[in-house]
C-alpha cells in the first residue's frame, strides 16, 4: 500500500535513566499538519474496509444482530422513592434518553433526551444520579468523549434547573444525602496539571463550593458513600483496591473524635455540612488489600481479599476498625461485591469466570440463591456504564434487585428478582438465543507453569478436522472479569465459519485478586506470555493457524495487541488494536493517561520501572526488517484516556519498517472518545473492525 507520507524526525529523549531517539514524537501534537495526515490514513483505512466484497453483507447482519438483541433497552432500571429510573436510546435516535416511571414496567416520561440537547449533533453522554427520593436529578454531561463533563441538578417532574455548573474540573458521580438536601462530590482542582482529586459538597440553594473537604486523598480516584440513615459517610479511595479510607459522622457537628494527629490531618475547620462541622479520620488504610462494601448500621460490610485471596465477607465496627466479624469465609469463589437490599445482604461471586448472586442475612446466614437463566455474566448497566465482575453487579431497592443476564448464546436481558417471593421477572431485552453454537473450555500453560483458560465458541457443525479462522480476544488488566457475553455482532464471524477464543489472562479479576497481581507492574509479561500460551495451544491442537488466526482487543486489550504484534508478529495474520496505549514512556504528557499508567503499568520517570515499561512498549519496539501482520489501529479523536498520538506513531513507524504486503491502517474516530460515543458510532465501530479481520482471515 501507499500511505501518506510521514518523514521521520529524531527527537533525543531521557526518561527514567533511559535514553532514546524517538522519530515520531512530532505527530504527538495535534497540529494542522498531524490532523491532515491523520485524516489521509482515515480515508485510506476506511477505503481498504469499505472496499471488502462483503462490508455491505456484513454491515447488514450487524445491524440485525444488533437489533435482534434489544440493545438500545438495556440500561438496568433503577427505583428511587417512588419513581423508577432508566435509559435507551429510541429507535430512528442516536443518542439516549433519561426515562422516569412509577414502576419498573412504566409508563415512560422522558426526563433528558440527549438528542435534543445535541442541537448541532455533537455526541452528548450522560451519566445521572437521581436523589433518593427521585425528586431530584443529577447528573454530569460529556460532549464528544472528551471527558470534561458539565455537572447539573434539575427537579424531576419540571426539568426545573437547581445547578448548573460547578467551578471545578471533571466532576464525577454525586452522593446524595438521604433527605436530598446536598451531595457530595468528587472533582479536579488543579486544571492544565496532573489530576488532583478533592472532596467537595454542596448543599442546594446556596452557592456551588470553592473549597475542598479538609483532608488528603492518598489516590487518584475517590467516591463518596452515605449510609442510608444519613449518619455516616466514608470515602472509598482507590477503584482497582478499593478501601474506605476516610470516615466521619454526619449527625455530629464539631465532632473531633480524636487529635488531629490521630485524624491524620492537620486541625482545620470543614465546609459547613448536613450537620455542622466535619471531621474526617481514617478508616481503613490497608493498600495492599480490597474492601469493596456497603454501610449497614454502624458498621461496614465488605469483601475483602484480607485473609482470602478470593475474597471473604467481613462486618467492620465503623467506630473500632480493628474489631472484625466474619460473615462468610474465603472459599474457591471470587467475591465480586456485596449490596443493601432492605433488611439483607446480596453478594456476588465468579465460580470459574460464571456468575452467581447469594441472598444473606445481615448476620451472613445463608438466605438462598438467585436462580439464573444458566451459566452466564450478571452486570448492571447503570449510568450508562457496564459494570464488569468486579463493580457491583446489582441494584438493589428496598425488596428486589434488578439486574442484567447474558451468556454467549443468549442477548442481554434485564430481570427483576423479588427477594420476598423469590419470583424471577424479564423486564427488558429480547432474549434472543443464537442457535446452533457450541462452548468449550481449554486450558494453555504460561510460560511460567500457570494454567490459563480459554472458551471458544463455534458452530456445531463446524469441521474441527482442518483449521479454521480463528478470533481471540482477551483484556488482562485492571483487576477487570472479562466474563461471557452476548456474541452480538461477533455472531457474523462464528456463522461465516469462525472460532471465537476469549482467553482469560492474567492482569484481569477473574480468578480474584493475585490473578490481577501476576499480571501487573513489573509482571505484566505474564498476561502477554499467558496470550501467547493460548495462541500456541490452539495451533497444537489443530484448530488453526497463523495464517489464520487474528487478535482483537480494546484499550487495555490494545495495549495487549500492541505488544502480542511487535513480540510474537509471526503468530498472527491480523490484529486490532482498539483505543489502544502504545507508547509508555512519554504516557506523562496526557493527565488522564498517566493517572491509568502508574496504577497498572508504572511510571516510565522511575529508574525501577522504566527499563521494564521500555521492554514492552509497543512503539519502542518496532524492529526494522521485520514482517509484520495486518494492523488496523482503531482510535477515538477526543479519548483522553488513550489519546490519537499513540496509534499515530505506531502506525507511523510500522508502515516504515514492515517488509510484508499486508496492510496497516489508522482508523481515527471524529467526535469519539474512549469508545464510541452513538449509537450509529458504536455500530459502525464493530462492523469496520470485523470486516477487517473477515477479509484478512478469508472469511466471507
Amino acid at each position: 500500500m501507499r500511505y501518506p507520507e510521514a518523514p521521520a524526525r529524531p527527537e533525543r529523549n531521557e526518561v527514567g535513566g533511559l535514553a532514546f531517539e524517538d522519530p515520531y514524537q512530532w505527530l504527538e501534537e495535534d497540529e494542522a499538519d498531524v490532523l491532515d495526515w491523520q485524516r489521509a490514513q482515515d480515508e485510506l483505512a476506511r477505503s481498504y474496509v469499505y472496499g471488502s466484497p462483503h462490508h455491505e453483507r456484513l454491515a447488514a447482519r450487524v445491524g440485525e444482530l444488533v437489533e435482534q438483541m434489544d440493545a438500545r433497552n438495556l440500561v438496568v432500571p433503577v427505583r428511587y422513592g417512588s419513581r423508577w429510573f432508566r435509559g435507551r436510546v429510541p429507535e430512528g435516535r442516536d443518542l439516549m434518553v433519561c426515562e422516569v416511571g412509577d414502576s419498573f414496567t412504566g409508563p415512560w416520561r422522558t426526563v433528558i433526551d440527549l438528542n435534543e440537547m445535541s442541537s448541532d449533533g455533537t455526541p452528548l453522554r450522560v451519566s445521572p444520579q437521581p436523589s433518593p427520593d427521585g425528586s431530584l436529578l443529577a447528573y454530569s454531561l460529556d460532549a464528544a468523549g472528551r471527558e470534561l463533563p458539565t455537572l447539573r441538578v434539575i427537579e424531576t417532574d419540571t426539568g426545573k434547573v437547581l445547578l448548573d455548573g460547578v467551578p471545578q474540573q471533571r466532576p464525577g458521580l454525586v452522593t446524595w444525602l438521604p433527605d436530598g438536601s446536598g451531595f457530595f462530590y468528587m472533582a479536579n482542582d488543579q486544571a492544565g496539571g496532573p489530576l488532583r482529586w478533592r472532596l467537595f459538597f454542596h448543599r442546594l440553594g446556596e452557592p456551588a463550593p470553592t473549597e475542598p473537604e479538609p483532608l488528603d486523598i492518598p489516590h487518584l480516584f475517590a467516591v463518596p458513600k452515605v449510609s442510608r440513615d444519613g449518619r455516616w459517610a466514608v470515602i472509598q479511595v482507590d477503584h482497582l483496591r478499593p478501601r474506605p479510607h476516610f470516615v466521619t459522622r454526619l449527625d455530629r457537628p464539631g465532632s473531633t473524635e480524636g487529635s488531629a494527629a490521630e485524624r491524620g490531618h492537620p486541625s482545620r475547620d470543614a465546609e459547613q455540612g448536613p450537620a455542622g462541622e466535619r471531621w474526617w479520620r481514617e478508616f481503613i488504610t490497608d493498600a495492599e488489600h480490597l474492601y469493596k462494601g456497603v454501610i449497614v448500621g454502624d458498621a461496614y460490610v465488605a469483601v475483602t481479599t484480607n485473609g482470602a485471596p478470593r475474597g471473604r465477607l467481613v462486618r467492620i465496627p465503623l467506630d473500632d476498625p480493628g474489631d472484625w466479624t466474619e460473615l462468610v469465609p474465603g472459599g474457591d469463589a471470587v467475591l465480586t461485591g456485596v449490596a443493601l437490599v432492605g433488611d439483607r445482604l446480596v453478594l456476588g461471586e465468579l465460580v470459574d469466570t460464571v456468575s452467581r448472586i447469594r441472598i444473606l442475612g445481615l448476620d451472613g446466614t445463608d438466605l438462598g440463591e438467585v436462580p439464573l437463566p444458566g451459566a452466564g455474566s450478571v452486570s448492571s448497566v447503570a449510568q450508562g456504564v457496564v459494570a464488569l465482575g468486579v463493580m457491583d453487579q446489582v441494584v438493589g431497592c428496598e425488596d428486589a434487585i434488578t439486574f442484567g443476564y447474558t451468556s454467549y448464546a443468549q442477548s442481554p436481558t434485564v430481570y427483576h428478582y423479588d427477594l420476598e417471593s423469590g419470583k424471577l421477572t424479564a423486564l427488558q431485552g429480547a432474549g434472543h438465543t443464537l442457535p446452533g453454537l457450541v462452548t468449550a473450555r481449554v486450558w494453555a500453560t504460561s510460560k511460567d507453569g500457570t494454567r490459563v483458560p480459554c472458551t471458544l465458541v463455534h458452530r456445531a457443525d463446524l469441521d474441527r478436522t482442518r483449521p479454521q479462522p480463528t478470533l481471540i480476544h482477551a483484556y488482562g488488566g485492571f483487576n477487570v472479569a472479562e466474563l461471557a457475553s452476548y456474541l452480538g455482532p461477533l455472531a457474523a464471524f462464528v456463522e461465516a465459519g469462525g472460532v471465537y477464543a476469549h482467553a482469560h489472562i492474567r492482569g484481569g479479576g477473574e480468578f480474584g485478586l493475585e490473578w490481577w497481581e501476576g499480571g501487573r507492574l513489573h509482571r505484566k509479561q505474564n498476561s502477554f506470555d499467558d496470550l501467547y500460551a493460548v495462541a500456541e495451544r490452539l495451533i497444537a491442537d489443530g484448530v488453526t493457524v497463523p495464517e489464520r488466526l487474528a487478535f482483537q482487543g480494546t484499550s487495555n486489550g490494545g495495549l495487549l495487541a500492541g505488544v502480542a504484534v511487535t513480540q510474537r508478529p509471526e503468530l498472527w495474520r491480523a490484529v486490532v488494536c482498539g483505543a489502544p496505549k502504545l507508547d509508555l514512556m512519554r504516557v506523562d504528557r496526557d493527565p488522564v493517561g498517566t493517572a491509568a499508567t502508574l496504577l497498572e503499568y508504572g511510571n516510565p520517570n522511575d529508574p525501577a520501572d522504566a527499563p521494564v515499561l521500555m521492554a514492552y512498549s509497543p512503539y519502542h519496539n518496532v524492529r526494522p526488517g521485520t514482517a509484520y501482520p495486518a494492523i488496523l489501529l482503531d482510535a477515538g479523536e477526543n479519548d483522553p484516556r488513550c489519546p490519537a498520538w499513540h496509534a499515530r506513531k505506531f502506525a507511523a513507524r510500522v508502515q516504515a519498517t514492515t517488509t510484508s504486503s499486508h496492510p496497516v491502517l489508522l482508523r481515527v474516530w471524529a467526535d469519539a472518545g474512549h469508545g464510541g460515543t452513538s449509537w450509529s458510532t458504536v455500530v459502525r465501530q464493530q462492523t469496520d473492525w470485523l470486516s477487517f479481520v473477515m477479509r484478512e482471515l478469508g472469511l466471507s
